[in-house]
């Protein structure tokens, strides 16, 4: 495998190109000698930032492909839940999409970088599967 930023960066732009006109954040930490790279978005309607995914590897480029083998194969494996929130300070009740395995791994990209105290989650519910 050859590890360049050439690579990299265009790994990063056609992860890019599944979300259209999203805002989307690479996010770096590293732990224990090894990278995690969290992909999140951001809403264009109210402007929150959510975690859509995270994935660790040896170097960066290793993690950035598996972000996007997870956005090609595996997501459309995964459930799909609707959350009903509103911030603190806000009067609009808004609606959310998270695709997880269950229902503590969607609060937990829901919550991502985020005061627990900041929002009130109304509900929390699994889509049907179609």
């Amino acid at each position: 495998m050859i590890i360049s930023n050439e690579n990299t960066e265009r790994i990063e732009n056609e992860i890019r190109g599944y979300f259209g006109t999203h805002q989307v954040e690479f996010i770096e930490e590293k732990l224990e000698g090894i990278i995690e790279v969290a992909l999140a978005t951001t809403s264009a309607h109210h402007g929150q930032k959510f975690l859509f995914h995270k994935c660790r590897g040896a170097y960066r480029q290793q993690a950035l492909e598996s972000l996007l083998d997870y956005i090609r194969e595996h997501k459309a494996k995964e459930c799909v839940f609707t959350i009903q929130w509103r911030a603190i300070n806000d009067d609009e009740l808004h609606t959310s999409y998270f695709c997880a395995p269950n229902i503590q791994a969607a609060l937990d990209k829901f919550f991502f970088g985020r005061d627990l105290h900041s929002i009130t989650v109304f509900s929390v519910s699994l889509n049907p599967i179609s």
